[in-house]
Parts: structure tokens; C-alpha cells; sequence
């Protein structure tokens, strides 16, 4: 019964949160759900956006990541706001363009709501078909809902980076976490 209630909940969900690609016109709200995530998450490593300066900035990163065939940014709308954003990157050299490194960020007045599930969904079927063959990401070993969440979306932990980031004046390790695509 508890199974069935969570699959209604979920499939609600999944009909409240539309994931896209952002527009020109989100510029200003992607600023503000990216500096929102810099400020909630520390442990994601975002860097915060000049909020006067940086939608230009933005809208330029947009039209080149649009203008790119291994690079994606999507965004999560619920409720008429931006709520969780995705994005990846695929490497330049012709021996890494089939390799992305992924980014999650879900706001977190909405985590736990299965929003970055639906966005790790989106980033998958588009790197299906965009021919990237594994999705990777750098993961703070403290960073427990990421983890989960990469766990659950089928990630493993594939090596430790000794040390490689600094947190709060301390050296912390992170998990290099990666998916390899059928």
C-alpha cells in the first residue's frame, strides 16, 4: 500500500514540475536560483552571479551551451518558479566528447520531492541521444543527498579524490561518481 501512495505522489509530482530548457527571458530567474544555491548549498560548489551584470553573462552561456551538441542546461519550474536546475558538459577533445560532467542543484525548501530525480532523468535521456556514453561528477564525501541521489540513479563510486576541495577552512575528499550509459 505504502508502495502504491508513493508511486500517486510521485506521478503527481512529475505532472507539477515541467523540466526544460531555460529561455532568454529566464535569465533573471536563473540568476536568482543560482546564487539561491550557492548560498544553501555549499557542498554543490556553485559560484554565485553578479545579479545586475550576470544575466547578460547568463544569456550569453545560454546561447552557447544551445549552440553546442554535448553540452545541455535544463531547469526545473514548479509552481510558476524555478525550483532545481541540471547541466552538463561534455569534454572538447574528440576522445572525451562521448563524457559529461553532470550538475544537480534543487532548492531546498523542494528537495526531497524527487525533483532532482526528474531532472537526473532528463539529463540521461538527452545524453542518450546526444552519444555520451558516461555521466560523471566530483561529489563532497559529506554530501549525502547527492549521493543517494546518484546512487539511486544507478552512479557508483569509482575512486576518491584525496583532499581535493577545502571546506570551511578543512580539506575534504570527494567521491568521483559515474554512470556508464548502455
Amino acid at each position: 500500500m505504502a508502495i502504491a501512495q508513493s508511486l500517486r505522489q510521485e506521478s503527481r509530482l512529475e505532472a507539477d514540475v515541467t523540466v526544460r530548457v531555460p529561455r532568454e527571458q529566464d535569465a533573471e530567474a536563473l540568476v536568482g536560483l543560482v546564487n539561491t544555491l550557492a548560498a544553501e548549498a555549499p557542498l554543490l560548489f556553485v559560484n554565485p552571479i553578479d545579479p545586475v551584470h550576470g544575466q547578460a553573462e547568463m544569456r550569453g552561456y545560454l546561447a552557447m551551451v544551445a549552440s553546442s551538441e554535448n553540452q545541455l542546461v535544463l531547469v526545473a519550474e514548479h509552481a510558476g518558479r524555478l525550483v532545481g536546475l541540471a547541466t552538463a558538459a561534455g569534454g572538447s577533445h574528440p576522445a572525451k566528447r562521448g563524457v559529461a560532467e553532470i550538475g544537480i542543484g534543487v532548492l531546498s525548501a523542494e528537495r526531497g520531492l524527487g525533483i532532482g530525480r526528474i531532472l537526473m532523468r532528463a539529463v540521461e535521456n538527452w545524453a542518450r541521444g546526444a552519444g555520451i556514453h558516461r555521466l560523471q561528477r566530483p561529489v563532497a564525501s559529506g554530501n549525502q543527498p547527492a549521493i543517494g541521489l546518484y546512487r539511486k540513479s544507478g552512479f557508483e563510486i569509482e575512486g576518491v579524490l584525496r583532499r581535493s576541495v577545502v571546506v570551511d577552512g578543512r580539506p575534504v575528499d570527494q567521491y568521483l561518481m559515474a554512470k556508464l550509459l548502455a
